[in-house]
């Protein structure tokens, strides 16, 4: 695999904590300290870089009983972080406590939650013959990159629409696990 093919992979990969990121920054109303959104990064590149890892030392053996329930669990986790933006959005005051990647207790799940995909593709490009380096070390710098993208980009568009952009952003994480759900069980 080339380098141009490892890109490729690495952004589809890091879509889905793009989107996340995106839906979290909403609800900064504040500046964010540059320190804040690259500890975020760090732990979604993190958990990417352990996913794919885990998947291409796994291998196919693994990856029916992951596949069977990755859904799932994606599912369930982003439904529940969305249902709570959505609810706090509709608090009247304006509780920062709201943003999903706010607490370490939900960056973690979250972090997992988007990175659930890696793993299965860790699994398939390990019977590709791929080179593992190339393709790990990618994913993980562009996951870190977007991630951090993505909170600044949701950060504007929550100080320039307030708890409407809260409230979308907790819409998008739900629907990005009914989303993930529904690929899951081959329905999409």
């Amino acid at each position: 695999m080339n380098i141009l093919s490892a890109l490729l992979v690495a952004l589809g990969l890091s879509m889905d904590n793009f989107a996340v990121t995106i839906a979290s920054g909403c609800c900064h109303r504040n500046r964010i300290s540059f320190a804040y959104t690259f500890k975020v990064g760090v732990m979604f590149a993190a958990a990417h870089f352990v996913m794919f890892s885990a998947g291409w030392l796994c291998g196919a053996g693994a990856e029916r009983y992951i596949g069977a329930v990755d859904h799932w669990i994606a599912f369930v986790i982003l439904l529940f972080i969305g249902g709570k933006m959505i609810k706090e959005s509709r608090s009247p005051d304006a509780n920062e406590d709201a943003c999903v990647l706010h607490s370490f207790k939900t960056l973690v799940p979250l972090s997992v939650a988007t990175s659930l995909d890696a793993l299965l593709v860790g699994m398939g490009l390990a019977f590709a013959s791929t080179s593992f380096g190339p393709v790990v070390w990618t994913l993980s710098a562009c996951v870190f990159v977007t991630s951090i993208a993505g909170f600044y980009l949701g950060a504007w568009l929550g100080r320039k629409f307030g708890k409407v952009m809260e409230a979308a952003g907790g819409a998008v994480l739900a629907l990005i696990g009914v989303k993930l759900l529904l690929e899951g069980l081959g329905i999409w």
